[in-house]
């Protein structure tokens, strides 16, 4: 009988070892955004450009973009830009030569 007392004593206090939360546990450092998309800013030069769906003219048409807009550049292909329209939440390809102000890493 003594023997189960003292295996139900232990069972019982286990459980909380090792759970007690500190002050540097309870308030932990904010996290940085991960989302966080890089990218580099490309303005339109040509007067009216297509927006494709992939980096060429067989590709089909999703939007357009006016001389003087400001486009976000997130990736590249041999002469187009991938770029993201935030307002239509689109992400769709321009002709590079159409644009000024990227210089994508290759």
């Amino acid at each position: 009988m003594r023997l189960i007392i003292v295996f139900l004593s232990i069972l019982l206090i286990l459980p909380g070892c090792g759970n007690t939360l500190t002050a540097e546990e309870t308030n932990p450092e904010p996290i940085q955004n991960p989302l966080t998309i890089p990218f580099q800013p490309v303005v339109v030069t040509g007067r009216v450009v297509n927006l494709r769906q992939g980096p060429g003219t067989q590709y089909a048409i999703v939007g357009s973009a006016h001389a003087g807009d400001s486009l976000m550049v997130t990736g590249e292909a041999p002469d187009w830009y991938r770029i993201y329209v935030p307002e239509k939440s689109l992400f769709a390809w321009v002709y590079a030569g159409l644009t000024s102000g990227a210089v994508m890493p290759h």
